[in-house]
């Protein structure tokens, strides 16, 4: 119809149509758009967050000019004109991703990561973020080619690598490793310090599973899938940049920015660093090896190396093990990457292991005392959000939801049909106890911004809490505190190491959790005071050469159960256990000391505003829009035969799109003029997301 219309039109005729799929508009749902949206500029940020988040939005403004100075001094000049910096807490989930089209913009989860081994060692969330997701700003911005500034002066931000953005046509090792490798280099934490990427990277070194310069390159779900560009990346710079001078980062990201022929890595290397990071990779892998040679040799300055009896067989994800209270049975939860995430049963006694049920997610797990289990998994609540509730799986597998947006997570069971959680919320988070018959929820604290929890486990007896606790400077330890008042009682370890998911011996006279001070995640123990509650210094129940965490001890005091690392993943093993045994644990590695001073961290002035969408929204690029003939096809007719015949000539004309940074609107357009007849066609498409539920 739309055709005939325009074919029997001798003059310039416009087509406006509502839908019009050859614009693709993608506005990303990354926030709820329905948020009562609120503004603050800096001198270089515009920072947009919910009302709700006024400090930790001025928070983030601080952190932002902070991290725009480190990077301008260490890196290269950041881009001009003002960066929008979104805030988020829309979902239970820590993260943060940047984006160079249509223009430059941060979006920051505002959840703390205290629960994750790979991003748990950080000085504050805010800061180790915002510089991570700026570093690609500024890395990916940059273009140093006379074509690529003159294709982006004509055409502006068009959503392509070369010549508009030629640091995207790098590898995801290139990309996610440099941001990682500065997250680390201008802070005294992040994954570089840190021992989860290094754990990856030495367990493929030791199980022969290690990548070359190709395999690390590509895009692939076989462990460590969408971790591998950090692991590799941000590792790989780090040994570069120790051997040639940290002033070559600089010039590896001109030489790829100023390339008028892409996609040659190795070239840029070459420019950089003086030598072909294909040849350089080998070195590393040489290095890394002969490192690892003398391994057993120095763990057995710690004791008798550890040789786990696996349970499960590329479970990929087998976290958080525990043994039911009758000793029969080991729930674990599962993603090996093949099915749905879910909770898994095994019989101890026959070696038998059957899906329970399936899980949104792999929030930890604690039985109750009839041999049902309480775990936390994602929901949606409203078409934006995404939290973490509460929920009971029977022995059948059928589960029932015992809250609804309570934002709970890390759940355990107490005494008396009650359960201990934590309580998400505007970027922190804080320590409750729940009523599983009721769903009611009691705080134990007040949240504070400089104080996050994780995994809080009672005592047999329900009197006391080990937890973890993060605080500012990467201070990650277990500590065990009062469970009435939530006041602490003994702080169990006092370093920037990575201590967590602690849990009770069943006698309720000990402790063990995963601790990588040592520089490998292992487990250790501690004895506890039951009267005082105070523990003892810490002893190594295991002495592993991957790693190991999440761990719990059977009803029988005889095993501790936990998810041991192997280059596949993680997998549900054990090792026997006596409480108050092993050697005591050595203080925390030299790699952990502070190096300098910390930044002095503060809040931003200015006015708070009212969200206006049009900086964001307005268009910043142009492309061509080009539309092949429009021909009739040849038909056969009892009259004779048709033949194809062109109705409308080449469509060639200019098209654009945007959206806004809060995901509110999204438009698109496309004007194109025809090689026949002077004929003209044009649409526009414009989407609203703001109305909620």
């Amino acid at each position: 119809m739309v055709v005939a219309a325009v074919i029997k039109r001798t003059v310039l005729s416009a087509l406006i149509v509502c839908s019009l799929c050859a614009l693709k508009i993608h506005p990303v749902q990354a926030q709820a758009p329905d948020e009562a949206w609120r503004s603050i500029e800096t001198e270089h940020f515009r920072v947009t967050f919910p009302e709700r988040l006024e400090s930790l939005a001025r928070r983030a403004g601080n952190r932002a000019e902070w991290a725009w100075d480190q990077l301008s001094e260490a890196f290269i000049d950041p881009p001009e004109g003002m960066i929008d910096l979104l805030l988020t807490d829309h979902a239970d989930v820590s993260n943060g991703y940047a984006r160079v089209t249509p223009s430059n913009r941060i979006t920051i989860y505002a959840r703390p990561p205290v629960d994750a081994l790979s991003l748990g060692h950080t000085d504050e969330w805010l800061e180790l973020v915002i510089l991570h997701e700026l570093a690609h700003i500024v890395h990916l911005d940059h273009v140093d080619n006379p074509v690529g500034r003159v294709s982006r002066a004509i055409f502006g931000r068009v959503a392509m690598d070369w010549p508009f953005f030629p640091e995207l046509t790098t590898p995801r090792w290139v990309i996610e490793g440099l941001a990682t490798w500065f997250e680390s280099r201008l802070t005294q934490a992040g994954r570089v310090h840190g021992t989860f990427e290094e754990m990856q990277i030495r367990t493929a070194i030791l199980e022969g599973r290690f990548e070359n310069i190709g395999q690390a390159s590509g895009r692939s779900p076989i462990w460590p899938s969408g971790n591998r560009p950090y692991a590799y990346g941000s590792l790989f710079f780090d040994f570069l940049l120790e051997r040639y001078g940290e002033e070559r980062m600089a010039m590896f990201a001109d030489a790829i920015a100023g390339q008028w022929v892409p996609y040659r890595l190795d070239a840029a290397g070459r420019d950089a660093f003086g030598v072909s990071l294909t040849d350089e990779w080998e070195v590393w892998k040489d290095t890394l090896e002969e490192d690892l040679a003398n391994l057993d040799s120095r763990l057995l300055e710690y004791g008798a190396i550890t040789e786990a009896e696996r349970l499960t067989e590329r479970a990929r994800w087998g976290l958080h093990p525990q043994v039911s209270p009758d000793g029969l049975w080991l729930a674990h939860l599962q993603s090996d990457g093949r099915s749905d995430s879910q909770v898994r049963v095994l019989n101890l006694e026959t070696g038998v292991s059957r899906k329970l049920g399936r899980t949104n997610g792999l929030g930890a797990l604690s039985w109750l005392s009839d041999g049902r289990i309480l775990l936390s998994q994602f929901e949606l609540d409203g078409p934006y959000r995404v939290y973490s509730d509460l929920w009971i799986f029977d022995p059948e597998g059928d589960p029932k939801r015992v809250t609804h947006g309570a934002r709970l997570t890390q759940p355990s069971v107490g005494p008396e049909e009650t359960a201990w959680a934590i309580q998400e919320g505007d970027g922190t988070n804080a320590i409750v106890r729940v009523d599983l018959g009721s769903g009611e929820v009691t705080p134990l604290m007040e949240p504070s911004i400089d104080v996050h929890w994780a995994f809080p486990r009672p005592s047999p007896d329900g009197r006391w809490l080990a937890v973890t606790r993060w605080e500012p400077n990467a201070e990650h330890d277990v500590v065990i505190l009062d469970a009435t008042t939530g006041r602490v009682i003994d702080r169990v370890t006092n370093d920037r190491a990575l201590d967590t998911t602690p849990s009770w011996t069943p006698d309720g006279k000990g402790i063990v959790w995963a601790s990588d001070r040592s520089g490998i995640l292992n487990i250790l123990s501690a004895v506890v005071d039951p009267v005082t509650g105070e523990a003892s210094e810490p002893l190594i129940a295991t002495n592993l050469r991957t790693g190991g965490a999440y761990p719990a001890v059977d009803p029988q005091g005889a095993w501790v159960y936990f998810a041991e690392y192997n280059a596949e993943g993680w997998d549900v093993a054990r090792v026997p256990f006596a409480s108050g045994e092993g050697p005591v644990a050595a203080p925390a590695a030299d790699r952990f000391d502070v190096r300098e001073a910390f930044p002095v961290r503060g809040s931003v002035d200015g006015e708070m505003k009212k969200y206006s969408p049009e900086a964001t929204l307005m268009p910043s690029h142009w492309e061509i829009a080009w539309r092949e003939p429009v021909k009739a096809p040849a038909l056969a007719t009892s009259n004779g035969d048709l033949r194809s015949r062109q109705l409308l000539g080449v469509g060639l004309g200019v098209r654009s799109s945007g959206f806004d940074i809060a995901g509110r609107h999204a438009w698109a357009a496309v004007a194109r003029a025809t090689t026949s007849g002077g004929k003209f066609e044009a649409g526009a498409s414009y989407s609203f997301y703001g109305l909620g539920r």
